[in-house]
């Protein structure tokens, strides 16, 4: 989610709950077991709405007729839903989701669709396992905190899974350089008497940033609660990613949906087996 609701990533979705820390020393952290403790229960309160369904529409767009799709960090699960409405008969979902507390918010929404064709894999993205090809591999909201190491071992991990011409396709990373993003007001969604917001806010750490999220709880004109968490981000330009993906064997989607970019594994190699 966006701390503008267009262009930065401050939901801590994949967060690691940690303080600011140096970040020639950071690793990858996506079990998400101290940060999610603050932020689940806002998750789905806070992101906001615009974003949530032009994301939705682009996965409708881009993943038109995929079967096997798998998707890393599924989070509380509301675009795994829209994946599941979208798969063609016979199709089904890999939920990737590390994190026991969102994991939990991800089944509690699937098993209300009834008996989805979603399997949830409680491992890392980096050693989540799933048999054969696949036509899609969605990442929303996760790759700013993956390492450029562990980033590189994503998509040797993924790109080799994919059918020929089987798609990536990730939120536009924001910002597109290291610098300092002032506190800034999310507006979220009222439940019942309480109204919940977010005040999102980013300071330069080398080449990277700190994030520091806190929601808040609002009940007419008192503040009933607040909870902060600081997070380390990795920061990763448009090009760095077109290189990446190239050199995993796929090739820029032309004119992608507005908010993501995409890219379509090579029609010439073959899928896995």
């Amino acid at each position: 989610m966006s701390h503008d609701t267009t262009d930065h990533d401050t939901t801590g979705q994949g967060s690691t709950g940690r303080g600011p820390t140096s970040h020639d020393a950071l690793r990858t952290d996506t079990s998400g077991a101290t940060g999610y403790a603050v932020n689940a229960q806002y998750y789905d309160l806070i992101f906001p709405a615009a974003q949530r369904d032009a994301m939705r529409a682009a996965l409708t767009t881009l993943l038109a007729g995929a079967r096997r799709v798998v998707e890393i960090g599924s989070g509380t699960g509301q675009f795994t839903e829209t994946l599941v409405a979208n798969l063609p008969a016979g199709g089904e979902v890999f939920a990737v989701e590390p994190a026991p507390v969102m994991r939990a918010a991800l089944t509690t929404r699937l098993a209300a669709l009834g008996d989805p064709p979603v399997t949830v894999l409680p491992e890392e993205a980096l050693t989540a396992e799933v048999d054969g090809p696949v036509d899609a591999v969605v990442a929303l909201h996760v790759l700013t905190h993956f390492s450029p190491a562990d980033r590189a071992a994503l998509w040797d991990r993924w790109a080799p899974r994919l059918n020929p011409g089987g798609v990536v396709v990730v939120d536009v990373q924001a910002p597109q350089t290291p610098v300092a993003v002032p506190a800034t007001t999310v507006p979220g969604r009222t439940l019942g008497r309480r109204r919940y917001d977010s005040v999102s806010e980013a300071a330069v750490d080398g080449d990277g940033l700190v994030w520091t999220v806190t929601y808040r709880v609002h009940e007419g004109d008192r503040l009933v609660s607040r909870e902060s968490v600081s997070f380390p981000s990795f920061v990763v330009p448009d090009e760095v990613l077109h290189a990446e993906l190239r050199g995993a064997g796929c090739e820029p989607v032309p004119e992608p949906p507005p908010g993501v970019l995409a890219w379509r594994a090579n029609r010439s190699r073959p899928g896995v087996a």
